[in-house]
């Protein structure tokens, strides 16, 4: 594999939208605050706690036989994950957090919050951002829920931390999401 410089991101800062589940790709990103029509940014997070790709399951085990210990490794059962702090008191947060609707919103713009969660299916585009650069990760499919308490601190916001599960979309396969990735630049032309 190359060296490539340009590959090596540092993710300091970064926008999250969420949409109708199977919402296309964005094709050309040219402003990562602005995805294009049909994205919705979920807000302000945590700075002190950025969001974390989470990967949980088996590991591949090496399965044998007598005359070769090493025959195979086995195809672990994996379930991929992100997990945002988000900071912004408003409906999309609550939606997401209490796994509620939009129609719990109440006329006076209270949010009721439901007895039984239901889990908020929507696709999920998370653009990381590095200087000039930015490296969009597409979900179509991902179930969002309130993860853990609501924090609180004296000096501090206050967060809604909020696990998105991803889940497969027939709309690409059954895969569960792109990333794009940076290539090594094209060599010069002679």
């Amino acid at each position: 594999m190359a060296l490539i410089d340009d590959a090596a991101v540092v993710a300091a800062g970064g926008y999250i939208f969420v949409a109708d589940p199977d919402k296309a790709k964005p094709t050309s990103i040219t402003d990562p605050k602005n995805p294009g029509a049909g994205w919705e940014s979920i807000g302000h997070t945590s700075l002190d706690e950025l969001p974390e790709f989470g990967r949980d399951g088996d590991d591949p085990e090496v399965k044998g036989s007598w005359q070769n210990a090493k025959l195979r490794q086995t195809t672990p059962d994996v379930t991929y994950s992100i997990t945002f702090q988000s900071i912004q008191a408003t409906s999309l947060t609550y939606q997401l957090y209490f796994g509620a609707g939009p129609a719990a919103v109440q006329a006076d713009k209270s949010f009721r919050i439901p007895a039984t969660p239901a889990p908020q299916v929507k696709a999920l585009l998370v653009i990381l951002v590095d200087g000039t650069r930015f490296l969009p990760l597409w979900h179509p499919r991902v179930s969002l829920l309130g993860s853990d308490a609501v924090g609180m601190e004296a000096d501090g916001f206050v967060t809604f931390p909020v696990k998105g599960t991803f889940l497969g979309s027939s709309a690409i396969g059954g895969a569960l999401g792109e990333w794009a990735q940076i290539e090594a630049p094209a060599p010069p032309a002679p």
